[in-house]
């Protein structure tokens, strides 16, 4: 997560006044905000927010319902404050975990109006010193196979919104394929991914983490749903997966991290089936997940769990930090992988299975 820049002519205390037609304030597409003389707590670059503590807006018309909701310049999406208790004229909250100057939006009755600005602590929340060069493309390769190329597009906030899969090489004669492009949108609440054939899979966002996919089905394909959880350190904990469209099948794995490491993963003993089974990981320490791109939301990178959709949109709650050395699948084989650099950047990463070359990712950066 980039650190977030202080702005000094924003407000130095966040007092606000009515938010209501006449002073001309917080007015949107939703109309007036329902909420009058709201009051923020003081707060600036001298004296910000700190995470974990607990916030108080006062005002007149607060319901039950209302959300408070934090938005800054280099998230990817709104985060969903806690809300500890709801009074006409109160709403208190806990603070996030989050850095530099939030624009606050209050949600209620159906509607979202923005309240006004709270700076936090300047301390830099906790990241793992992402690369600033942008991936344009991989090459990946299947010896004796197939090889093909992914491209990337991004946004002006570096999300990523389109992959083209391109260049297809069979070692088939005879054998060809068409592009296919994956479009992905982004909204305070949810990621749409828009599969090749039409078919959606919906990331649900909750405090800027995915808790579960949908899948929409088109054109005979039916993309599988999900259900996510995560641990009281913001890393994942466990995946569900549901088998579409007769939703006859499901499992679930359980996550171990160990200081923001992945470590192993299990089936849960009421898994209904196996569904990548049982991992350890051992991490490579010199080897930081810092690429623009978690390479964790690769699927030809790690292709035995269900994380890859989420970490490819940043939606998987903390980034975990370093890259695996190997993965032990115990009867299945064990994963090995090689990483060869061009100074700070991974240039190719060789992943061998038991020894023998499976999988060549050649990775190429934006100029």
């Amino acid at each position: 997560m980039k650190k977030f820049l202080f702005l000094g002519w924003l407000l130095a205390a966040a007092s606000l006044a009515a938010c209501d037609k006449d002073n001309g304030q917080n007015e949107n597409e939703d109309g007036a905000c329902p909420v009058s003389d709201i009051e923020l707590p003081q707060s600036s670059e001298q004296s910000p927010i700190e995470p974990g503590s607990t916030i108080e807006i006062r005002g007149n018309g607060f319901e039950a319902d209302c959300e408070i909701w934090l938005f800054g310049t280099s998230r990817t999406a709104g985060v969903q404050a806690e809300i500890l208790d709801v009074s006409p004229s109160a709403v208190r909250f806990t603070a996030p975990d989050l850095s530099g100057p939030q624009s606050i939006e209050l949600r209620q009755n159906g509607g979202a109006w923005r309240i006004g600005t709270l700076f936090f602590s300047e301390e830099e929340v906790p990241s793992t010193g992402i690369l600033p060069r942008r991936i344009s493309h991989i090459r990946i390769t299947y010896p004796n196979d197939v090889s093909f190329v992914q491209q990337f597009a991004y946004d002006g906030q570096g999300r990523i919104t389109s992959i083209t899969e391109t260049d297809q090489q069979y070692a088939y004669p005879g054998t060809t394929a068409q592009d296919e492009v994956t479009e992905i949108s982004y909204e305070d609440d949810r990621i749409v991914i828009t599969e090749p054939s039409g078919a959606l899979s919906t990331l649900t966002l909750s405090n800027g983490r995915a808790s579960a996919i949908i899948g929409t089905a088109l054109n005979d394909h039916y993309p599988d749903d999900y259900t996510f959880t995560y641990d009281a350190n913001g890393y994942i904990a466990s995946s569900t997966w549901i088998q579409n469209p007769e939703q006859d099948h499901s499992a679930k794995s359980i996550y171990t991290v160990v200081d923001g490491c992945l470590t192993q993963v299990r089936e849960a003993e009421d898994s209904e089936e196996w569904y990548g089974g049982n991992a350890s990981y051992t991490n490579n320490p010199e080897q930081p997940n810092n690429l623009n791109i978690d390479l964790y939301g690769i699927s030809d990178f790690i292709t035995t769990t269900d994380l890859d959709r989420i970490y490819l949109v940043g939606a998987g709650g903390n980034r975990l930090k370093k890259l695996p050395a190997s993965v032990d699948y115990g009867e299945n084989g064990i994963d090995t992988y090689r990483y060869s650099m061009k100074g700070e950047y991974i240039s190719k990463i060789e992943i061998e299975e038991d020894g023998e070359l499976l999988t060549i990712l050649e990775i190429f950066y934006e100029d």
